[in-house]
C-alpha cells in the first residue's frame, strides 16, 4: 500500500516562510507526480520571479522535502518555473492579505 494521500496532504500543509498561506494555495506547487513503487515525488515550484533570494527558494524546497519525508515519501526532483503574469497577480494579492508580521 502506498502513502499517496498522506504525502499529498503533507505537501498541501507546507506554508510559505513569509506568507501565512500554503505553497499550494499560493499557486507555487504544481505538477506533483507520485511514483508508488518507491514513494518518490517530483514537482514544479513556480516562483513569482526566478530571481528570488536563494535562501528563500531553498527554504521552501527543504520544507517540501521534510514534509514529504515525514509522510513516508521521498522528494526526488524539483523543477523551477516562473509564474505567468496572471498567477503572479493572484500570488501578490494573497501575499498582501496574509503577510506575516
Amino acid at each position: 500500500m502506498d502513502n499517496k494521500n498522506a504525502i499529498m496532504e503533507a505537501i498541501n500543509n507546507v506554508e510559505h516562510p513569509a506568507i501565512a498561506t500554503s505553497l499550494v494555495d499560493l499557486g507555487m506547487v504544481r505538477d506533483v507526480e507520485y511514483q508508488p513503487e518507491d514513494q518518490g515525488v517530483t514537482l514544479t515550484l513556480a516562483l513569482p520571479v526566478l530571481s528570488i533570494p536563494e535562501n528563500v527558494r531553498d527554504y521552501m524546497v527543504n520544507s517540501l522535502y521534510l514534509a514529504i519525508q515525514d509522510a513516508g515519501g521521498e522528494l526526488k526532483g524539483v523543477n523551477l518555473a516562473q509564474m505567468t503574469d496572471e498567477d503572479r497577480q493572484m500570488f501578490l494579492q494573497l501575499e498582501q492579505e496574509n503577510w506575516r508580521q
